[in-house]
């Protein structure tokens, strides 16, 4: 074989492993901007679910102010005269307006359940909807 025709085939096969480099390459990066948008983007559901995922009432806003205030709870009733009956874990009954301020209310239920834990006392309501917190034992 001739010295012409070895420099034109090695130039050959130093074109074609460009040219696979370049493809593989392309490959890995048309994979890995594929397996992002998987993880990264939000996945939609394929059927539309006639049940809501999540209600923004009142409700679920006592619920949410309740968590964050690290009261625990097992149960809010909403009664009709604007008031919530809250089932407390430790069995007490806490009764919530919204004629006030339910943040001062769920404040000042805090700062009770704290002095009343630290007392070693329960108990069984306490009403928010007079002037003054009344507590029964």
């Amino acid at each position: 074989m001739s010295i012409k025709k070895r420099k034109i085939k090695h130039r050959f096969f130093q074109q074609a492993k460009l040219f696979l480099l370049t493809l593989v390459g392309m490959l890995v990066l048309l994979c890995v901007v594929y397996l992002s948008f998987l993880l990264f983007l939000p996945k939609k559901e394929l059927f539309i679910n006639p049940l809501a995922k999540s209600t923004s009432t009142r409700y679920s806003k006592m619920g949410d102010m309740l968590q964050k205030s690290g009261v625990a709870f097992s149960s809010i009733k909403r009664n009709q005269d604007a008031s919530y009956v809250i089932n407390l874990k430790d069995g007490g009954e806490v009764i919530l307006t919204e004629n006030k301020n339910v943040q001062n209310q769920i404040s000042s239920l805090q700062l009770i359940l704290s002095r009343l834990t630290i007392e070693g006392k329960r108990f069984k309501s306490l009403d928010f909807r007079y002037d003054k917190p009344v507590v029964s034992f």
